[in-house]
């Protein structure tokens, strides 16, 4: 449309009025041109995906055991007497056989001389008995003597040598207390304190404890399962979602969060349930041998793997999203939309949650950008750049040999 000429502006108007007059030009000029073109959309949202696969995944379950010793035997004094010496330093290792305390030997090496004496004595009434009875033995099939003294000259040789034997006893008996006045190791290990000064009197009327030597080479470390627990493993290895190991493998970690460098296996498991726990004792051995050694009476948390998922999926914890009534996540389907996934989540492994619904191999599950995604909304998805550095890492350096 053209505009025609405008109209003089008439003397009247001041300045002021010929500017709006301008003004008003301007606008119909215009309205009369091309219209304003409207703004370009934006681009759909760049996103970070992470295409789920699926691996194996070991099966861990933790737990709280207490350290044991694999042996521990009591050091007790077996004959009455008066505790003389100890010899050796409480709190250190001790070896099998090595002297530890010494009772009062008199009083048992005179036992020892009584019953000696009683044993030759007895030994003398055999030789005499032996003697009479060689005496009658001819005498008796001549009917020159009564065959009643005959048997009573055998019954005494009899009773002599019973009585010979029973000192003889006697005697090893009274060499076994002297011998016990020597307390000795009976096992390798670390001893204990001692339970009874030098100077008391020890054994009379029971064996008493002297001292505990404990053998920690290797080592014991004992824990409860519960039940639940038990039955849910039990229902995934019958049905295949786990497949069992040999040998199910332990691992350690200390009070300050370190991971014991030895790892061990489990050696027995009770067949009964404890009623008053609801749960089953477990133990695992371990050899003690590596920086800082184990002590009886560690509380560690044992991570006891029973077996290995063959086909679990992953989802990194940074993309599982936590909703008042479940967790989710949102994935890019092959139109590029955007659409929610409501999830069953079981271990959690690596920083990765491992899923038991919701998902399927092949989804793609956003990690990075969640903030800026909507159901339905179309994004551009790229490769999740934690996982492709670390596929990167893992993969063999070009020119190398893999592994």
């Amino acid at each position: 449309m053209s505009l025609r000429a405008a109209a003089p502006v008439p003397s009247c108007v001041g300045r002021a009025g010929a500017i709006a007059w301008l003004a008003v030009a301007a606008l119909l000029v215009g309205c009369g041109g091309e219209p304003a073109k409207a703004p370009a959309a934006p681009p759909p949202p760049r996103v970070q995906v992470l295409t789920v696969v699926p691996q194996a995944v070991p099966v861990v379950r933790e737990y709280v055991g207490t350290v044991t010793a694999y042996r521990s035997v009591e050091i007790r004094a077996r004959v009455e007497g008066i505790l003389e010496e100890r010899l050796f330093t409480e709190g250190r290792p001790v070896r099998k056989g090595q002297l530890l305390y010494r009772i009062d030997r008199a009083p048992f090496e005179v036992a020892l001389r009584d019953a000696q004496a009683e044993l030759a004595r007895a030994e003398a009434n055999v030789a005499n008995a032996q003697a009479r009875e060689a005496r009658l033995a001819p005498l008796v099939r001549e009917d020159a003597v009564s065959r009643q003294d005959y048997d009573d000259a055998v019954s005494t040789l009899r009773q002599g040598q019973a009585a010979v034997l029973s000192a003889r006893a006697q005697v090893e008996r009274a060499q076994l207390n002297l011998g016990y006045t020597e307390v000795r190791a009976t096992e390798d290990g670390v001893i204990g304190m001692t339970q009874v000064p030098e100077g008391r009197l020890v054994g009379k009327g029971e064996p008493t404890l002297l001292a505990t030597i404990e053998r920690m080479q290797p080592i014991y470390v004992t824990f409860t399962l519960p039940d639940r627990d038990a039955l849910e493993l039990r229902k995934a290895l019958d049905r295949g979602a786990i497949q069992a190991q040999r040998g199910p493998q332990t691992r350690f970690v200390l009070p300050d969060g370190s991971v014991y460098p030895q790892p061990g296996t489990i050696d027995f498991a009770d067949r009964q349930i404890n009623r008053e726990t609801g749960s089953i004792t477990l133990r695992a051995v371990l050899p003690n041998t590596a920086e800082p050694t184990l002590s009886p009476g560690l509380y560690v948390r044992v991570q006891l793997t029973v077996g290995q998922r063959p086909d679990a999926l992953l989802v990194p914890q940074r993309a599982v999203m936590s909703m008042p009534n479940g967790h989710i996540v949102w994935v890019v389907t092959p139109e590029q939309k955007v659409e929610r996934r409501d999830l069953v989540l079981g271990d959690f492994y690596r920083e990765q949650w491992v899923v038991e619904k919701g998902l399927a191999a092949g989804d793609r599950v956003i990690v990075e950008g969640v903030q800026r995604v909507q159901p339905g909304i179309t994004v551009q998805p790229e490769p999740y750049a934690a996982a492709a550095a670390a596929a990167a890492a893992s993969a063999p350096a070009s020119g190398a040999a893999p592994r």
